[in-house]
C-alpha cells in the first residue's frame, strides 16, 4: 500500500512537470533495469538503448501514463516487452522461442531474476559505500587478486592492517547479501509451492 501510495505521489509530481521526480527515478532504476534488459537481449548496448527508450516514452507519457501495478512492476514490464519485440524484430524468435515462453507471463514470475539484479546492485553500491581505505584495499584484494602482504608492502601498512579492511569489508556487504538471499529464498520456494 505505502509503494502504491509513494508512486502516485511521483506520477502526481510528474504530470505536474516536476523533473527532479524524473531523474530520481531514473537514477534508482535505470541501472537494473539494464542489467535486466541484457539478460533477454545478450547485448549491453542494446540492454542500454531499450532501458533509455522505456524512460523517453515513460516521459513522453507522464501526463497521461496510468499504472495499476507499482511503478517498478511497471518499469520491468515495459523493459520486458521491449526486450521481446526487439528479438522478434531480430528474427531470432525461434532460437528464443523457450525464454520468449518463459518471459510471457507476468511480472511476478520474473521477480528472482529481478532479485537477482537488484542484489549484484547493492552489493556494487555497498562497495561503493565503504571508507575509502577500506574500498581500496579490498577492490585490490578481490578485484586485482593480490595478496594481503602485496597490498600491505604497496600501502606501508601491516599485514594485520590489510586483513582488518578486509574483514571489516567482508562483513558490511555480507550483511547485505545475508538479507537479500532471505528473500530470493522465499521467492524461489514460494515459486516452486505455486507448482503443487
Amino acid at each position: 500500500m505505502g509503494h502504491n501510495v509513494s508512486d502516485q505521489l511521483i506520477l502526481q509530481q510528474l504530470r505536474e512537470g516536476n523533473e527532479s521526480a524524473f531523474e530520481s527515478v531514473f537514477r534508482q532504476y535505470f541501472k537494473v533495469l539494464v542489467v535486466y534488459a541484457k539478460k533477454y537481449v545478450q547485448d549491453f548496448d542494446l540492454a542500454q538503448d531499450i532501458a533509455q527508450e522505456v524512460f523517453a516514452g515513460f516521459y513522453e507519457r507522464r501526463e497521461s501514463v496510468s499504472i495499476h501495478t507499482s511503478l517498478k512492476s511497471f518499469l520491468y514490464t515495459s523493459v520486458r516487452n521491449k526486450c521481446l519485440d526487439e528479438l522478434k524484430k531480430n528474427q531470432i524468435h525461434d532460437k528464443h522461442k523457450d525464454m520468449i515462453k518463459h518471459t510471457s507471463s507476468a511480472i511476478e514470475e520474473d521477480s528472482d531474476v529481478v532479485h537477482k539484479v537488484e542484489l549484484q546492485e547493492k552489493i556494487y553500491k555497498a562497495i561503493q559505500k565503504l571508507p575509502d581505505q577500506n574500498q581500496k584495499i579490498f577492490r585490490m584484494s578481490r578485484l586485482e587478486g593480490k595478496s594481503n602482504q602485496e597490498i600491505a608492502d604497496e600501502l606501508h601498512l601491516s599485514k594485520r592492517t590489510v586483513e582488518t579492511h578486509i574483514s571489516n569489508a567482508l562483513k558490511t556487504i555480507k550483511s547485505i547479501i545475508f538479507l537479500a538471499s532471505i528473500v530470493l529464498v522465499f521467492i524461489v520456494l514460494k515459486n516452486i509451492f505455486k507448482k503443487f
